[in-house]
């Protein structure tokens, strides 16, 4: 099995994108300043999906009980049991399992309260996500609409102001001092300026860092109100 790491191909995600003019990504992407119909937006999310990172499935209650019951005390003790077990049954003239019952008593009770606790913590912070609904002001039929992040469709214009996450990776079409928090992405504590245009070529892309017209999912605007187009 090869153990090298595939690299994200900037150049090929981005660079169109990134270094066609404002009117020329306009043409090229279809964008209209009256922003998509709602038939378009379904139409849309229904070809690509949902504007939503694929998460791992929710554990079944069996993980979490036998990682209660694997957990370091209790694999100690079930050592000790098993030790107990060769020098007071299998040794012994007379059996005795008395501490073998109690080390039982003591697995069985440690496994089942951390079993209930964990699950019920994981579960009720579940139901939690799936209350807090994330949303995002798009233009669809021409006025603005409020509307969930996962609801974001290829070609939406996308309205953002100071404190907005930014809900997909989007290409920037109005904008004046616009600045940019993306530490998550690239380390950078400063905030970063972000520009209708660019002067960057294809081939002087060489990470993310290097587009200042692209705003990135999970980012958030620390300045001014913009308008971008999701591509």
């Amino acid at each position: 099995m090869s153990n090298a790491k595939e690299e994200v191909n900037i150049q090929k995600l981005y660079g169109k994108a990134s270094t066609l003019k404002k009117d020329e990504f306009i043409e090229s992407f279809k964008i209209k300043d009256s922003g998509l119909t709602i038939n378009e937006a379904t139409d849309h999310i229904n070809k690509y999906g949902l504007n939503e990172v694929k998460q791992a499935k929710p554990k079944k209650w069996y993980n979490y009980f036998f990682k209660s019951l694997f957990s370091p005390f209790n694999s100690i003790l079930l050592g000790i049991a098993c030790i107990l077990f060769y020098t007071d049954v299998y040794l012994a003239e007379i059996p005795s399992y008395a501490n073998i019952i109690v080390i039982a008593i003591l697995v069985i009770s440690s496994t089942l309260l951390e079993f209930f606790e964990e699950y019920n913590s994981n579960k009720a912070a579940e139901k939690l996500q799936e209350l807090v609904a994330t949303t995002t002001t798009v233009i669809r039929d021409g006025k603005e609409m409020l509307i969930p992040i996962k609801q974001v469709a290829l070609g939406d214009i996308v309205i953002l102001s100071a404190g907005s996450l930014i809900p997909a990776d989007l290409r920037v079409l109005e904008a004046k001092d616009l600045y940019v928090g993306q530490s998550s992405l690239t380390g950078e504590s400063d905030a970063v300026k972000k520009n209708v245009e660019t002067d960057i070529d294809l081939s002087s892309i060489d990470s993310i860092s290097d587009l200042d017209n692209i705003c990135f999912m999970g980012t958030n605007v620390i300045s001014r109100i913009c308008k971008m187009c999701c591509y």
